[in-house]
């Protein structure tokens, strides 16, 4: 199944053509998704019991029991104009920090656990950046929500 899925990505990056029209886009099993643009060229490999995905000098690691499915989809947003998740850069500082920059004014980040607990104390506005600090936070799983449109699952280890 994994070298099935691993062609078919293959299949895809071999053309340029399709790689400003396509997302690779992870399902994972409690319903959320995360996408890559076949641009960024993103590489998946397999590692133990984890899928990993390299793309623009960044790692991102899934567990494979988190992992519904994983596809390939047509970009339907205007190629030419600022994606929304494109606008903000997102970076790891450490094991307990991330820190969102270039973010327009206006935007909402919240944290929450799993359990649907909201951690507003544990994000903070500074100038153009926001920052998410998670040292004080018990192991476990977090979201990560920006502007109600893209989200992130953090496995505070």
């Amino acid at each position: 199944m994994k070298r099935l899925f691993l062609l078919l990505f293959c299949l895809c990056m071999s053309s340029m053509v399709w790689a400003k029209e396509y997302l690779l886009v992870i399902d994972f099993i409690d319903g959320t998704d995360m996408s890559f643009a076949l641009s960024t060229r993103p590489m998946l490999t397999f590692a133990e019991q984890s899928l990993i995905v390299s793309a623009e000098g960044q790692k991102t690691e899934i567990e494979l029991v988190n992992v519904a499915n994983f596809h390939f989809k047509e970009d339907l947003s205007d190629i030419r104009s600022p994606r929304v998740d494109e606008e903000y850069t997102i970076i790891w500082q450490g094991d307990d920090r991330i820190v969102i920059s270039n973010i327009p004014p206006g935007t909402m980040v919240r944290l929450y656990g799993v359990d649907g607990t909201f951690y507003p104390n544990f994000v903070k506005a500074i100038d153009n950046r926001q920052e998410v600090s998670l040292a004080s936070l018990p192991k476990g799983i977090y979201l990560l929500n920006i502007n109600n449109h893209r989200s992130l699952k953090i496995n505070r280890k």
